[in-house]
Parts: C-alpha cells; sequence; structure tokens
C-alpha cells in the first residue's frame, strides 16, 4: 500500500480520488492542484501543493495518477512524471467490470459501473468513465477519454488523444485515427481518419 497524489482537484480528480478510496489500495490519498483554494471537503482528502511542485512533494513510494480530463493536459503531466521516474497508479473503481485477460497501462482510470472485457489492450493514461464499454480486443492508444455512457463494440481501435463523447457509439471493429472527436450520442459505423471531428447518427465529418 502506499499514498496516491491526484494531480488534479477539479471534479474528474475528485471522482478518481473516490475510486481511489473506494478501491482500498492506498494509505492515503493527496490531491495537487494549481488552484489551492479549490474546495476538496467532500472528499477528505487534502490540497498538499501545486503541480508545479510535484517534485518537492512526491516521497519515496507514492503513486501518481492524473485527475485532469484533457487529453493534452493529461498527456502534459504524465510524461513529468514519467521523467521524474514517479510510479503511475491504475484505478479501477470497484463496481466496474474489468477482465483479467485485459490490460491497462499505467495512468489509466476505469470508473464506477464500466467494463472493459477480454482481450482489449488500453494504453496509458486514458480514462474509461462512468458506464462506458470497451468490449473484446479493442485497442485504445494513450491519453484516449471515452465518456460516461459511450460504447465501444469488439475489436475497436482508437488512436492516440481520441475523445470519445458522451452516449456515443463504436461499430465492432472501426478504426478511429488519432485526435479524433466523436460527438456526444454520435454512432460511428466507418472508420475515422486523423484529427476528425464527427457528429449525428450515422457520424459524418464536420465540414471545415
Amino acid at each position: 500500500m502506499s499514498r496516491l497524489v491526484v494531480l488534479g482537484a477539479g471534479g474528474h480528480g475528485r471522482v478518481v480520488a473516490d475510486a481511489a478510496s473506494r478501491s482500498a489500495r492506498f494509505d492515503s490519498i493527496v490531491f495537487l492542484d494549481n488552484d489551492p483554494g479549490r474546495d476538496t471537503s467532500e472528499t477528505g482528502f487534502p490540497i498538499v501543493g501545486t503541480c508545479d511542485e510535484l517534485e518537492s512533494i512526491t516521497r519515496p513510494g507514492d503513486s501518481c495518477i492524473v485527475g485532469i480530463g484533457d487529453n493534452e493536459d493529461r498527456a502534459r503531466l504524465i510524461r513529468r512524471i514519467e521523467e521524474l521516474g514517479l510510479e503511475l497508479a491504475v484505478v479501477v473503481d470497484p463496481s466496474a467490470a474489468v477482465s483479467r485477460g485485459c490490460h491497462l497501462e499505467g495512468g489509466t482510470v476505469v470508473l464506477p459501473q464500466s467494463a472493459v472485457n477480454t482481450g482489449a489492450f488500453v494504453g496509458r493514461g486514458c480514462i474509461i468513465n462512468t458506464g462506458a464499454t470497451i468490449d473484446h480486443d479493442c485497442r485504445l492508444g494513450s491519453f484516449v477519454h471515452v465518456s460516461p455512457g459511450a460504447h465501444l463494440g469488439g475489436n475497436v481501435v482508437v488512436g492516440n488523444r481520441t475523445w470519445i463523447g458522451i452516449g456515443a457509439s463504436v461499430r465492432h471493429g472501426i478504426e478511429l485515427g488519432e485526435d479524433v472527436m466523436v460527438g456526444a450520442g454520435a454512432a460511428v459505423v466507418s472508420d475515422v481518419e486523423s484529427g476528425a471531428t464527427v457528429v449525428g447518427v450515422p457520424a459524418r465529418p464536420i465540414e471545415s
């Protein structure tokens, strides 16, 4: 058991800390946040410094997790954690169904009532948000965010930093490139190239 340092004490960070506390894997949990005036009283976990003070505040045996929803910001902080040689935690809420036959890379969080099925690979620093499902043999790159209630069929491939919006669904066998944005409630039934934003049912690219 160890202390968990959560970078970011906003809404998402507090959800991550709550999931971590219910997993009973950590002796204690603290936040770092660049707004030290944030109210975290409902969590019972204090803000002990800013994210800029990461190196001076962490100590041997600590684990770190980034509780920030934005993919780019999360990626930047995770790279800093790695450069400092600190341990990246994996946080799985006890109510999530995570197969023993899947793989979760460091810095990933799997939040309440979500599922990751057998054969799935989830890269570094991903968010599998509340009620999301990742079916068998999916492959998610790093810093992907699968929003609440979004669903991926089997054998879906998702590129780095892609964001799948609330309530969206992605058909079996689809490939999403890097930096894709899938709109809330969209139904993706064909491959999406890197950098595209798709919306609607069926999902279609937004014209630039």
